[in-house]
């Protein structure tokens, strides 16, 4: 039913006439009603009481003329445009029902409605503390038949209702009241019931996830688990964008606030809203069939890397600039030295991606970097598994043939030759380029 202005005009008073002029009569009829003093009678123009059979007139009491009531006051007339009890009488007499009332708010200020709605049910009654379905729309009535609007608790739930007083469900952006937020607004989310979505943490709404507290949709990053966080850790943290929805796959962000450094962005994958982050130091992760690595606060890493393995145990790592982990041969340049440095980095097995360490096509690698003499001495001597090999420039172990033979130590015979630096030493190796001392 739709709502009426302030007081309804059920009937008017010409209607009540009209009800009343097939009991009464008119004429000398009416006159005889008056004189008998029983039943309704028109003591004044347009005012009527009601006599019983004795001729004492009714008041304070409710009587009902066909299908409606009315109310006879202290002096037996018709109570008008007023509450009485439960119920409200309209500018007619009769008393309403499935009728909507609104009334102004004498105490009205900014907080406060300029009026009340209020609802008479089927039985006439104010409703009051309870829910009630009208048209459609579910609307809930407070102790004193308000209408409900805006944000409101009704039991243990908070309900959002329109400024027509309707119940919502879905999102909607509200004018934020806790200050301490320093925003103007905040998005919040009502179930099918209506009832708010206090603190969940990925909660599938649509084809999405978000996290709510306190009611209010998260964004950026939130601390999901608790027990989960450490200091410098985005461990227990997930994130959530402008949107609120849960972040998946790569972003370029800002990390978390008091863990990461202010105002620098890294970049970061996510799944199910978490980060990739290492336990300690920096771990490699696998992101579509490709090698990262992740430091505990989630950043990707670039460059050379010190990596923490799964069995404990570290490795020397290269990422390029796009932060995928390199195999095989680098040059890889060093901003403290100043120079390219050759490294290689094991292409398969457990060991793929880590700094590689042995004797490869002739030229020795310690955790990835190839040994090599400065180009100022073009050879040089390098220590590996506690022997000393003579190399170049180039990295290349200088080696003896099996006939030639060292002018510099003769005694030593075949499989040995003498190799000068550019200092004028003189380096006497074997066949496998180890040095003779």
């Amino acid at each position: 039913m739709k709502k009426e202005t302030r007081f309804l005009a059920v009937l008017s008073t010409a209607a009540v006439m009209a009800f009343a002029a097939p009991v009464f009569g008119t004429g000398m009829a009416g006159i005889v009603y008056a004189q008998e003093k029983t039943g309704w009678v028109e003591e004044s123009a347009g005012e009527w009481k009601y006599y019983d059979s004795d001729g004492y007139m009714l008041t304070d009491s409710w009587k009902k003329q066909g299908n409606d009531w009315y109310y006879l006051d202290e002096d037996g007339s018709v109570a008008v445009s007023r509450q009485v009890d439960e119920y409200y009488v309209d500018e007619s007499g009769k008393r309403v029902s499935d009728t909507w009332l609104s009334v102004d708010n004498d105490e009205w200020f900014d907080d406060a409605p300029m009026n009340y709605w209020f609802y008479y049910g089927k039985n006439g009654k104010m409703v009051t503390d309870k829910w009630m379905s009208i048209d459609g729309q579910w609307y809930y009535f407070d102790g004193e038949g308000h209408m409900l609007t805006g944000l409101q608790e009704v039991g243990e739930a908070t309900y959002y209702f329109g400024d027509d007083g309707a119940r919502k469900y879905g999102w909607f952006q509200l004018e934020e009241t806790d200050e301490s937020l320093d925003r103007e607004f905040s998005w919040f989310y009502f179930d099918k019931s209506g009832k708010m979505l206090v603190d969940e943490t990925d909660k599938k709404i649509g084809d999405a996830y978000y996290t709510f507290a306190d009611g209010r949709m998260q964004t950026g990053w939130v601390l999901t688990d608790k027990d989960a966080a450490r200091e410098d850790s985005a461990a227990g943290y997930q994130y959530y964008g402008e949107d609120g929805k849960r972040a998946s796959g790569w972003l370029t962000i800002v990390g978390v606030d008091g863990v990461a450094g202010e105002d620098e962005e890294f970049s970061f994958y996510f799944k199910n809203g978490k980060p990739y982050c290492a336990e300690t130091g920096i771990q490699v992760f696998s992101v579509n069939s490709k090698k990262y690595g992740f430091n505990t606060r989630g950043e990707m890493q670039t460059g050379l890397q010190t990596v923490t393995r799964e069995d404990g145990s570290t490795g020397t790592c290269y990422f390029g600039e796009d932060g995928v982990m390199r195999v095989g041969r680098q040059t890889i340049y060093d901003e403290d030295l100043g120079e390219n440095q050759v490294w290689y980095f094991s292409t398969d097995g457990s060991n793929k991606g880590i700094g590689y360490t042995g004797i490869r096509d002739n030229v020795i690698y310690d955790g990835g970097l190839r040994l090599e003499a400065d180009a100022d001495l073009r050879l040089a001597p390098v220590t590996f598994e506690d022997k000393q090999y003579l190399v170049n420039v180039n990295g290349q172990i200088q080696k003896a043939s099996s006939t030639s033979q060292s002018k510099k130590n003769p005694d030593l015979g075949k499989g040995f030759k003498d190799y000068e630096d550019l200092n004028d030493k003189i380096w006497t190796v074997d066949t496998q380029g180890i040095i003779q001392q």
